[in-house]
């Protein structure tokens, strides 16, 4: 049984003081939303702003040193605070964006502000955790304010209904997820994530409770990074999200899902990788494959980017698979574990340029940019929207000098050096196919005529942001050594 602890919080105040920040930003943004009555929220953006930018301030004049905290409830290091820049970063792209748009409409959503904040703080206790009640707490903080956010656009039935499916679904994983604790803590006798590691290597565990276990925690995870066969719930949550949304969800929740599956697999070796490498070895493909064949016909720019996402997950399960491989040396564990750390910040910054720029090209009040043909041409009517638009397509498809080119090579280069050249050659091959209908965007804005409903951007703040981020991917992708020496560092902190 877990031992009663009573932590000293004196001590640990200054490294939790990130997530109190964030914490109590969120009770302080609903505070001044009921005591300041305006019909126009900009003091809402601006305090949370303040709060995000201030939590990375704290977090970069805080303790780098690995520490346990509340009682080995959670545990932070320099892979925790890699995750919660990532995550922070994100909330200020997505506040950003949301806010431009609300401007725009003159439709404000008050909510908004402390549910993104509430969401980032799960993310945050998500990938900190080193407990598994403090693992599902972060998980359904963060899953709860999703949904509202999701769902909550009023009089929009197209989200009402992206909200529903994502709640059913989303419940039916949690259930999975939390069935699955249950086993492995009846495997271990405890939910620390010390007491699984020293149950994993006692003499002679309890191999089945531990396989069903992880097992079911494998398809809790699976449904937060939209792993076939989980994936059903993502194109039409998407498409019927509000654009900033899902943005938000192709990068912080995705980011989380796999920061969590990186330290369950860490916490599960060498026992994950003998039962489950093959299984999801398989997956990984079939993820990839699908997502690609799909997005191939969708005529519906959310919905290609959802197949597309779907995808990409396949392309980082390989890194996880590559760390998860039976007898694989410490040194390809490193290059595995980085590349996805490196992959993730440059699926991040393509994802939120090109949902940056579809936040902002609807014809009307409460549409997105979502019909493909309708971007015709953008580039002679919006140039500078359909240059940073072309950018995140071109990275997305891996085409340098941009980052998505340096992401895939590092990640394919840990592939094959661990030996797995099979599946090396068929990312290689699904990454061809997908430059066919990210190059189609691009053959649309500046190639075909622009028809008379074509959408026009008229929020030039959401614009520029993205434009900015264009610019970091392509110095990303030009100038990526840095950047990736430093997730390598960032990876050798995540021991238990």
């Amino acid at each position: 049984m877990n031992e009663i602890v009573i932590p000293d919080l004196g001590a640990e105040i200054s490294s939790l003081l990130p997530y109190l920040m964030v914490a109590v930003g969120a009770l302080l943004v609903m505070l001044v939303d009921a005591f300041v009555r305006t019909m126009k929220k900009d003091h809402l953006s601006y305090l949370t702003l303040f709060v995000l930018i201030g939590t990375v301030v704290v977090q970069i004049t805080s303790d780098n040193n690995q520490q346990t905290l509340l009682g080995g409830m959670m545990i932070v290091n320099g892979f925790t605070h890699f995750f919660n820049f990532l995550f922070c970063g994100i909330a200020v792209m997505t506040t950003i964006f949301a806010t431009g748009l609300f401007d725009r409409e003159g439709q404000y959503r008050p909510e908004f502000y402390p549910l993104i904040l509430l969401t980032t703080l799960g993310m945050m206790v998500l990938v900190a955790s080193n407990d598994l009640i403090t693992l599902f707490l972060g998980l359904e903080t963060m899953s709860l304010a999703t949904y509202v956010l999701v769902g909550g656009v009023r009089g929009n039935v197209r989200s009402s209904e992206a909200g529903f499916k994502y709640l059913i679904l989303g419940g039916f994983s949690s259930a999975f997820l939390l069935m699955g604790m249950a086993l492995v803590y009846g495997f271990a006798g405890g939910t620390g994530f010390f007491d699984i590691s020293a149950a994993l290597n006692s003499g002679h565990p309890d191999m089945a409770l531990v396989s069903i276990g992880s097992a079911l925690m494998l398809i809790g995870f699976g449904f937060k990074i939209a792993l076939v066969p989980f994936h059903m719930w993502t194109p039409d949550v998407y498409e019927g999200a509000p654009s900033y949304i899902t943005g938000f969800m192709a990068t912080a929740i995705k980011a989380a899902g796999f920061g969590i599956l990186l330290r369950f697999a860490v916490l599960m070796q060498p026992q994950l990788g003998f039962m489950w490498f093959p299984l999801l070895a398989v997956l990984a493909v079939v993820t990839m494959s699908i997502g690609n064949l799909v997005a191939l016909v969708q005529s519906n720019m959310k919905r290609m980017l959802a197949w597309s996402s779907i995808a990409h997950a396949g392309y980082l399960m390989l890194g996880v698979l590559t760390f998860v491989r039976p007898g694989l040396g410490g040194a390809d564990m490193m290059a595995a574990g980085s590349s996805v750390l490196f992959y993730l910040i440059a699926y991040s910054l393509m994802n939120l340029a090109a949902f940056g720029i579809i936040n902002v090209l609807g014809s009307k009040t409460g549409e997105d940019g979502d019909q493909i043909s309708r971007y015709a041409g953008l580039g002679r009517k919006r140039p500078l929207a359909a240059v940073t638009l072309a950018v995140a397509m071109l990275s997305l498809a891996g085409i340098p000098p941009m980052v998505g080119f340096m992401a895939k090579f590092y990640l394919l280069q840990a592939v094959v050096q661990a030996g797995l050249v099979p599946l090396a050659i068929v990312a290689v091959i699904n990454s061809l196919v997908s430059v066919y209908y990210y190059l189609r965007v691009i053959v649309m804005m500046y190639f075909h005529d622009s028809e008379e409903n074509s959408y026009q951007g008229t929020e030039w703040v959401s614009v520029v942001t993205s434009s900015v981020l264009a610019l970091l991917i392509i110095y990303l992708g030009v100038m990526p050594g840095a950047f990736h020496r430093a997730a390598e560092i960032v990876f050798r902190k995540l021991i238990f």
